[in-house]
């Protein structure tokens, strides 16, 4: 089937989240060219998500129960992209705000050339930007104050002293890929517990493989990402392990400022860091 189908995996409460995923769905209903479906994919119990998103949005939004592997972010991706039947899937994370209305008419005329897309500029929000946000607000409304209120960040990781690539989304934050070819990679592996390293893995074998893709920033593409505390340290080294062991498996170091842009992490250390002195 031609056109768009949105996944989004959510393990929140919508309470404590302060209903971020509606911020993100009502991005999504705003733009001119409507997907086919919008699959939400819950992977935590006792979200409140479903009732919420019934209330708020009716048949607009499928939600899918995607628990049976716990907290694991892949699988709840995976899941929603196989209820869809779209030729393209696009994978947003439920507190992701589209920038612009005509987002989804662009990445479709990317995917005429490209096998995927991602790498959308990624500003930030404090974590309290429920405070001056409201959902009773009409989302352009809301749209202007997040371009007020947020912020690019250029952080440097502190293992490697390089630069985290955090000012761009990567596939599973906002990006885009044909379902076919999505098919052909083999989805998101499934090895990965909780967060961190899907993405990139799945950027890096893409890669590899020798599909083509275009970065969004390069079209002037951005979103708004809502902040909120996260610990991902319970995962994080059994998922770099994972990763590098792939990476040796293939014979090749992937490395993220290549593919966002070609950058040199010394001198864009060099100059974070001026900065910072001379502030």
């Amino acid at each position: 089937m031609e056109g768009i189908d949105v996944v989004i995996p959510t393990g929140k409460n919508i309470e404590e989240s302060h209903y971020s995923i509606c911020y993100t769905i009502r991005s999504i209903i705003s733009q001119k060219l409507q997907p086919n479906q919008i699959l939400v994919v819950v992977n935590a119990p006792d979200t409140g998500v479903e009732k919420v998103l019934d209330e708020q949005f009716g048949k607009l939004v499928r939600v899918i129960d995607g628990f049976d592997k716990g907290p694991n972010i892949s699988y709840a991706r995976n899941t929603g992209a196989q209820n869809g039947c779209s030729d393209i899937i696009l994978f947003m994370d439920d507190d992701v705000i589209l920038g612009y209305h005509d987002y989804f008419t662009r990445i479709q005329e990317i995917l005429k050339y490209n096998d995927f897309c991602c790498g959308a500029i990624r500003y930030w929000t404090s974590s309290d930007w429920y405070k001056y946000l409201s959902l009773d607000y009409s989302m352009n409304h809301n749209l202007q104050i997040l371009r007020v209120k947020s912020y690019l960040p250029l952080s440097i990781d502190r293992n490697t002293g390089n630069r985290k690539m955090s000012e761009y989304t990567y596939i599973g934050n906002l990006g885009a890929i044909k379902r076919d070819v999505f098919e052909k990679i083999g989805r998101f592996d499934e090895v990965y517990e909780g967060w961190q390293y899907q993405d990139t893995d799945l950027m890096m074998r893409l890669c590899y493989n020798s599909f083509s893709y275009e970065v969004l920033s390069y079209s002037n593409m951005f979103c708004f990402h809502l902040g909120h505390a996260a610990d991902k340290s319970l995962y994080q080294a059994n998922n770099r392990e994972r990763y590098m062991n792939k990476q040796a498996e293939l014979g090749i170091q992937f490395c993220l400022s290549n593919f966002f842009g070609r950058f040199d992490d010394n001198e864009a250390t060099f100059d974070v860091i001026k900065t910072t002195i001379s502030d």
